[in-house]
């Protein structure tokens, strides 16, 4: 590996390099066996920056950056980069590799020395990533892993790149995916009574992970009748699989074909999750989600399916006053005014959640009681559980939670 640590021209990975914790890294790799007081300012520089970001050390930082930040190589996820970026996509992370191991090797007394910070770092990574960035680390740092530029590319055609290689939940704002460090992800065991449309679910799902032609599918039901639980669990369920969830606000519906087209290269599946998506009868957001639904000229990937949930069976808003005036010079108006509510009906499956009843709303109660240890059972959790239900939000299963969240533990 050459010892030139001067960093190549035009960054593969621009986020990488751009991370606060980099230039005392690089800085401090280039001091070469040089000790003394600025070394050991640039230790503590690194020290702070580190922990700060949230990394324990400078190999898994750079391990994270790799895979979780920008790259021009994503678009070649799985499949041979061209000789030319296969060169310089070598270069650089010998670079990247040969800063580590030389600030590493070079400084580990003035590292040592600096104030141990790496217990201020948050593990913000489930298992299956950690071991992702520290097989990557292993072999940034000269580990018995294979060299770093035959570990990335394995990993990038695994796991892609970006935030989704690393984290199960990301969020599409301002034209690019944000991670959710800290994601809601319930287990489906919670979701009581609810089989059926669990199963339909999970069967499409299941195709879409299997490379197969997924349905777009709608979740209509009841508010607090259990559909956003059941799409936010789909990342639980089957992350390591494979998914992910790229949650879709309503409002930016406009940009969905450049979402879509942002994804198309990765080697996951990704579920669009759209959460109470309904529209007003002169919103021509529904037009973006239209063409999706319905295709066009350009191929829709097969790893993209987009999940909304809706109170509402008919998406847009219907009123008296918005239904076309026989006066109207548009002689196509009735065409266009159904165009917009036979949406629904655009995508391919449609999975109804029931609304519970008094039953059904005891059964989730006494399901979650049993598995939270609650101190209350028999008839006297049923009487609480009908009286809060009675004060609150109804017979729904997001009652039913909220009712056995406020019970006292009998453990």
């Amino acid at each position: 590996m050459p010892t030139d640590v001067r960093p190549p021209t035009g960054s593969l990975f621009p986020d990488l390099t751009s991370a606060p914790w980099w230039a005392p890294l690089e800085l401090l790799s280039r001091q070469g066996a040089a000790t003394g007081g600025h070394a050991a300012e640039l230790a503590l520089d690194l020290a702070v920056a580190l922990a700060v970001s949230g990394h324990a050390d400078p190999a898994t930082a750079v391990a994270t950056g790799l895979l979780s930040g920008r790259s021009v190589l994503a678009e070649y996820a799985g499949r041979p980069l061209p000789a030319g970026l296969a060169a310089l996509a070598r270069r650089e992370l010998e670079h990247v590799a040969n800063v580590v191991r030389r600030a590493n090797a070079g400084h580990g007394a003035e590292r040592a020395s600096a104030p141990h910070l790496a217990e201020l770092a948050q593990a913000r990574l489930e298992p299956w990533a950690a071991a992702h960035v520290a097989r990557l680390a292993a072999a940034l740092t000269g580990g018995a892993s294979p060299d770093p530029t035959v570990t990335y590319l394995d990993l990038l055609g695994t796991v892609g790149s970006g935030p989704a290689a690393l984290h199960p939940v990301t969020r599409w704002r301002s034209g690019s995916l944000e991670p959710v460090l800290h994601p809601d992800l319930p287990d489906w065991s919670a979701l009581v009574g609810l089989e059926g449309p669990l199963g339909s679910l999970a069967r499409n799902t299941e195709t879409l992970l299997a490379g197969g032609r997924a349905n777009d599918c709608l979740l209509y039901g009841a508010r607090g009748s259990g559909k956003s639980t059941a799409v936010r669990g789909l990342a639980r369920r089957y992350v390591e699989r494979g998914l992910r969830l790229v949650e879709l606000q309503p409002e930016r519906l406009d940009s969905l074909p450049e979402l879509v087209e942002l994804l198309r290269p990765q080697p996951l599946a990704f579920v669009l999750f759209v959460d109470d998506l309904a529209f007003e009868a002169d919103d021509g957001r529904y037009r973006p989600l239209k063409s999706l639904l319905e295709g066009g000229v350009t191929r829709r990937p097969g790893n993209v399916a987009l999940y909304a949930t809706s109170n509402r069976r008919h998406l847009v808003r219907e009123r008296l006053r918005d239904r076309p005036d026989p006066l109207d010079d548009d002689v196509h108006a009735w065409d266009t005014h159904h165009e917009r509510l036979a949406l629904a009906d655009r995508f391919g499956l449609v999975i109804t959640f029931p609304t519970a009843d008094q039953r059904a709303y005891l059964e989730v109660v006494r399901a979650l009681a049993a598995r939270s240890g609650a101190a209350a059972h028999g008839a006297e959790l049923d009487e609480l559980a009908l009286r809060f239900a009675e004060w609150n939000n109804g017979y729904s299963g997001r009652a039913a939670r909220q009712f056995v969240d406020t019970l006292p533990s009998g453990r």
